[in-house]
């Protein structure tokens, strides 16, 4: 039976709604006046600060400059994130830290607080890494990209042996989720062509990588070294952003999320996959299984980025941070399909 087929006979006791799923729920609409009215709680005047929002997906995010320099970034949390999620991520950034690795770190309120509360959302601050967005890097040389290769293999390294209850979480980004996701936001696909792509991206997740997942090392990860969250300096990683989507996983996900996103709009993505596999190889040996699961799994990514995309349009279609990849991700999606 062909990959057309897919939606139709596959049969999972998963998510019958798409926001059953979403992580737009409970979105943070906070006003520029107000996120820069919380930052008392650090002991920042308000007179001399400015407040600048950023994108994100699920939270709100605000850079927070003094004297003219990027000093914090205040997070805001979406309200289904509870203590629980953002300790979880709090705790891994600090191990990250603390390990040498380019990841913002936490700033307790005047009090010793890790958050202030407001409308139901934990706020908190974290100090501004320096450097650009990976997804506004231009040199394809290579050298940056099995930097970030290294970059992703420490973090693994690094959490090794790390564990926390909130990390055994539902999530829409998690690699294990793969075929429920694409089978509940497939209906917000409505052109035949791409239909047909996430169809092939699906079957070949059920065929090749669904068998294989139970085989593969777990533990917790990043997972969303996509290039909006990678900063670079130079040649020089600066920064691994946005713990929101970090998760009890596949660990080799890790290096396909990487590759999935850095891959984007590349003349040769095959070969930015390769040089960021070899910078994690480096660092973590990867094996026969993982190895064989790496293309389909960063296929997966991709197949998910979309879908999830094509949903989000149709709840904010005004917010373009939602689809900011969309597009490369449909090109590279099919030229990988065409090539398998």
């Amino acid at each position: 039976m062909g990959h057309e087929q897919w939606g139709r006979r596959v049969s999972r006791p998963a998510y019958s709604q798409p926001d059953e799923f979403s992580q737009l729920r409970g979105r943070p609409e906070l006003a520029l006046g107000d996120a820069r009215g919380l930052l008392t709680a650090w002991g920042l005047s308000t007179d001399t600060v400015a407040v600048e929002e950023l994108g994100s997906e699920r939270d709100q995010n605000f850079r927070v400059s003094v004297g003219g320099h990027a000093r914090y970034v205040l997070k805001v949390a979406n309200s289904q994130d509870d203590a629980s999620i953002v300790g979880f991520q709090h705790a891994m950034m600090q191990r990250l830290v603390s390990r040498g690795l380019p990841c913002p770190a936490v700033i307790p309120t005047t009090e010793g607080a890790p958050w202030v509360v407001r409308n139901g959302h934990l706020v908190w601050l974290m100090r501004h890494l320096p450097g650009h967005r990976l997804a506004d890097h231009t040199d394809h040389s290579g050298q940056v990209f099995e930097q970030l290769g290294h970059i992703l293999g420490r973090v693994v390294n690094a959490l090794d042996g790390f564990d926390h209850p909130a990390a055994h979480r539902r999530l829409q980004w998690d690699a294990l989720q793969t075929g429920a996701v694409l089978e509940v936001y497939r209906v917000a696909v409505t052109d035949s062509t791409k239909r047909d792509i996430l169809d092939r991206a699906a079957y070949d997740v059920q065929r090749h990588l669904e068998p294989i997942l139970t085989d593969l090392p777990r533990s917790v990860i990043h997972n969303d070294a996509n290039d909006h969250n990678v900063l670079v300096d130079g040649e020089k990683i600066t920064g691994l952003l946005d713990f929101g989507d970090a998760v009890h996983s596949v660990t080799v996900n890790e290096l396909a999320v990487g590759c999935a996103y850095a891959m984007l709009d590349k003349p040769d993505p095959e070969g930015v996959a390769q040089s960021i596999t070899n910078g994690y190889g480096a660092e973590r040996r990867i094996t026969t299984m993982e190895e064989r699961a790496l293309p389909y799994l960063i296929r997966a990514r991709l197949a998910t980025s979309v879908a999830i995309s094509a949903y989000q349009q149709t709840v904010h279609p005004d917010n373009k941070y939602l689809r900011v990849s969309e597009r490369p991700a449909w090109h590279l999606l099919a030229r990988l399909q065409e090539s398998s």
